[in-house]
């Protein structure tokens, strides 16, 4: 196949350098020296868009070799023991029964009650008790602060008299050191092993110390001690090819946690990942929980069977309506599904997977002679450790069951009477679940023949040498859904076009979701609006073609994490961030005033809930995704700006976005007569800054003062900065698809920008996309900007045609050439 960036001419004259995007230490994309096309293009953009990223990409976080070790004097492995075992604890995460209990090591660093431990060890939603050396078993009241990407976390326990152990230093470590790990090794308590410290691990973009120690279930957050008793690491990773070959996070990763702590009750933090209780109540025990739009439930409910529900609490809508979920098992052992007709208790209809059938259940009762089995056989419908989806569509004495829209079960069965709808599971099954549904009809994701005669004329044109193109996606924009499930029948069929079919997919996702965020900042898309988008402004409207409606800034960076996961609702994290406004709204009281709303709202936003800036794992591409800083309650300064923005507003509070560069903040505005503006770092827990502690950012960046700094910024500029931390994310993992992904939007957003058009013209040539990159190309020749060389333009498009001209002959079919 033809690869257009391996052709002479890319190699030798790039189009753009992508040093504002990253170091130049990075090494990737740099630019050839004999690129005018590059200078002549770029010159006139200048800093800005360095400027306004909140994240880069630095110097690998790797330890450093030195010649020599710690010069104190080495202790001996019966005094070191006799020493650490003081500090040693058992940490217990208890579960709903004891299967599902967790037990990990512990072990104290300050006297006042800190223990250090792996974030794992904890799990979520589950009290957690601390078990002394003597004993003594103390309830944790806080979590100190915590990371799940570099899996630590310090608990606190009321108490003042504990032994800690001494931080080292991990910068000294030397390979080939003798090291002792100490813990609770398969409930062995307060065993102690010597052990070497055999090298360095990169994992997952973590450098870890490498272990030559026994490591059994119970290591999880041991302390790793060099011979002079201080702490250089923490157990968190066990190798998966032996038993004798760990890896710890360095201590000075616990170092800094403990350095920006910040502290959460334990009350509050049980709340992390709970469901919405306006949305679900659950029976019976199980971990039931929520991430970035996905239901996920492990551990075995109280009910005979392991069983226990998830069931919406409103009543169910009038018949005949529709239940849909999609579902994936860890293990095809399990079973979990759709739970309908529910009394509360403990009967109820269930339509699940189970040991590779599909089962119907009538659940008249609390054991198993009282359940009815009316269907239990496999179906070739059913993908075994795929998502599958069940659908149930209940009529009056009558109910039709589909896997993946085939039919599957249809039953009269009308021994229990109308009831609640929601989820169940058996026997501990680990399982996930999205786009749970209720309606009166759901259509089918199966295409109709009309449908699929359509998209078939339309996948047609889709080469397997290049992707599709521009044309054929908004053709396809109407029939997201069919579409997508006959793309996937054809990749199957026809392995040479499966990757640009996918592809497609995610471009026919992206064109949508970029005009909706168009539409959320109240700018014109020019794709043809869909159904959905009608809806949204009904033609009956006064003047519904031309009048737009205000920026919806939440909306339109919710749907930033659209973009790369269709599974998030916007419309569902909209609510929450109602309902934590009305909450705040509450606590005031009727008649605060500004004042008071925004001390309410720094109280119950940080001392309360815990927002926090994320330090451990700033880069995270979570951070940048303001649902998962909802759900994990922390991220960058951006997103939780954007966050504290849309709360004051909804508490009638006049709070705007300064886009200070490197490390964004906000400006309280008051009303109210007298009062002050307030700079607030919302980064750190809503700190108050200075007009000269904001200059200090600025030049501690290395930038220049510009008052545009220090501007209330517009909803559209917000989300252009947001989007340009996800855009040097990946230009730093060199995915060019989410690059181009991200410039494609950027682009969208203001057309005439030279910068991004140029490096979205590269892009669209590097994946192949050469009739776009040449509509990028004609539009350079076509505008005449002052700072592009035209005869360069008119070279670079003989180029492409040439290029697509080879294109062209490699796709025909054999017999034609």
């Amino acid at each position: 196949m033809f690869n257009v960036i391996a052709s002479p001419w890319f190699r030798e004259k790039r189009l753009f350098s992508s040093h504002h995007l990253q170091t130049s230490s990075s090494g990737w994309h740099k630019a050839s020296t004999g690129c005018r096309f590059t200078f002549f293009v770029l010159c006139a953009c200048g800093a800005p868009f360095a400027a306004a990223q909140e994240q880069a990409t630095g110097a690998p976080d790797d330890l450093a070799d030195v010649a020599a070790v710690d010069d104190r004097s080495e202790r001996s492995l019966p005094d070191l023991a006799k020493e650490v075992k003081q500090s040693l604890v058992v940490v217990h995460a208890m579960g709903r029964d004891p299967r599902s209990s967790g037990q990990g090591t512990g072990f104290v660093i300050s006297s006042d009650g800190l223990i250090a431990t792996a974030r794992h060890v904890i799990g979520d939603r589950r009290p957690i008790r601390v078990e002394l050396t003597n004993g003594t078993s103390l309830p944790v009241t806080h979590v100190h602060t915590a990371t799940g990407l570099l899996d630590l976390v310090v608990l606190r326990v009321d108490a003042n008299d504990l032994t800690p152990l001494s931080l080292g230093d991990s910068e000294r470590v030397v390979v080939g050191q003798s090291v002792v790990v100490a813990g609770h090794p398969r409930g062995f308590k307060d065993s102690v092993h010597a052990g070497i410290l055999s090298g360095r691990d990169d994992i997952e973009g973590i450098s870890m110390l490498q272990l030559s120690v026994a490591i059994e279930p119970g290591s999880s957050g041991e302390p790793v001690i060099d011979r002079s008793g201080n702490v250089i690491g923490v157990v968190t990773l066990k190798s998966t090819k032996t038993g004798h070959l760990g890896f710890a996070i360095p201590v000075r990763h616990l170092k800094a946690m403990l350095d920006a702590p910040v502290p959460i009750p334990i009350e509050r933090w049980m709340t992390i990942g709970a469901l919405d209780s306006n949305r679900w109540k659950t029976l019976w025990g199980a971990n039931w929980r929520q991430r970035a739009g996905r239901i996920l439930v492990d551990g075995y409910g109280t009910s005979f069977g392991g069983r226990s529900l998830c069931l919406q609490p409103i009543a169910a809508p009038t018949q005949p309506f529709e239940i849909q979920v999609e579902v994936k098992l860890d293990e095809e052992s399990g079973a979990v599904g759709l739970a309908f007709h529910a009394d509360g208790e403990h009967r109820h209809y269930g339509f699940y997977p189970s040991a590779g059938n599909i089962r119907l259940t009538r659940f008249n009762g609390p054991d198993l002679n009282s359940w009815s089995i009316l269907h239990n056989e496999p179906h070739p419908a059913y993908r075994p450790n795929d998502w599958n989806t069940l659908k149930v569509r209940i009529e009056k004495d009558l109910f039709r069951c589909y896997v993946n829209d085939e039919p599957v079960v249809q039953s009269s069965d009308a021994r229990i009477p109308a009831g609640r709808i929601g989820l169940v599971t058996f026997r501990g099954t680990s399982a996930t679940f999205r786009r749970f549904v209720v309606a009166p009809s759901i259509p089918s994701v199966r295409p109709t023949d009309d449908q699929k005669m359509t998209i078939v004329r339309i996948l047609d044109d889709v080469q397997s040498v290049r992707p599709a193109s521009q044309q054929t996606i908004d053709q396809l924009m109407p029939l997201e859904q069919q579409s997508a499930l006959l793309i996937e029948q054809n990749a199957k069929a026809l392995e040479a076009r499966a990757a640009h079919l996918r592809q497609l997919a995610i471009d026919v996702h992206a064109a949508k979701v970029r005009q909706q965020i168009l539409q959320a900042l109240g700018r014109n898309s020019e794709v043809a609006p869909t159904d959905e988008t009608k809806d949204e402004a009904p033609d009956d409207s006064p003047d519904s073609e031309t009048t737009t409606r205000p920026p919806d800034l939440l909306k339109a960076a919710l749907l930033i994490a659209v973009l790369d996961n269709a599974e998030v609702d916007p419309a569902a994290y909209i609510a929450r961030v109602d309902q934590l406004a009305d909450e705040i709204r509450e606590e005031a009281g009727r008649n605060a005033t500004e004042m008071e709303r925004l001390e309410t709202l720094d109280r119950i936003l940080f001392e309360e809930y815990g927002f926090h800036g994320s330090h451990g794992e700033y880069y995270a591409k979570s951070n940048s995704y303001l649902n998962e800083v909802i759900d994990d309650r922390e991220g960058l300064p951006i997103t939780l700006s954007v966050l504290y923005i849309e709360l004051a507003r909804r508490l009638d509070l006049k709070v705007v976005g300064l886009g200070v560069p490197g490390h964004y903040v906000v400006r309280f505005e008051p009303q109210e007569a007298d009062a002050e503006k307030q700079i607030i770092d919302v980064f750190n827990r809503g700190r108050r800054l200075s007009i000269a502690d904001a200059e200090q950012i600025v030049k501690a960046g290395g930038f220049r003062l510009q008052p545009e700094f220090f501007e209330g910024q517009e909803p559209v500029q917000i989300v252009r900065r947001m989007l340009l931390n996800l855009l040097g994310l990946a230009e730093s993992r060199r995915n060019d698809e989410r690059v181009l992904r991200y410039l494609e939007t950027l682009v969208a957003m203001d057309e005439s920008d030279l910068e991004f058009r140029a490096k979205r013209l590269e892009l669209r040539a590097r994946t192949g996309r050469l009739d776009e990159a040449l509509d990028d190309t004609n539009w350079f020749i076509r505008e005449q900007p002052d700072a592009t060389d035209a005869d360069r333009l008119y070279e670079l498009r003989a180029e492409l045609q040439r290029q697509l001209t080879l294109q062209a002959v490699e796709s025909a079919p054999q017999t034609s050439r």
